[in-house]
């Protein structure tokens, strides 16, 4: 099985908005705020994990979360 080199691929525009949108909804459901050190880390956590190769919305939430 081929295996892809998701971090050093770029990330696109879709793919921008998908992560936003994911960043946006856990933001909202629990109520962390937008301008704190959380948010950034979460920022963090959803782009090294979406790098690693998780594609599926619920998982990334999952995943973030766990960190």
């Amino acid at each position: 099985m081929e295996r892809r080199d998701y971090q050093s691929k770029p990330i696109s525009a879709d793919e921008v908005e998908m992560l936003s949108n994911v960043f946006e909804q856990l933001l909202h459901q629990y109520q962390i705020p937008r301008d704190g050190q959380a948010a950034e880390d979460l920022a963090a956590r959803l782009v090294e994990i979406y790098q690693s190769g998780v594609r599926d919305v619920e998982m990334l939430k999952k995943v973030a979360l766990r960190a």
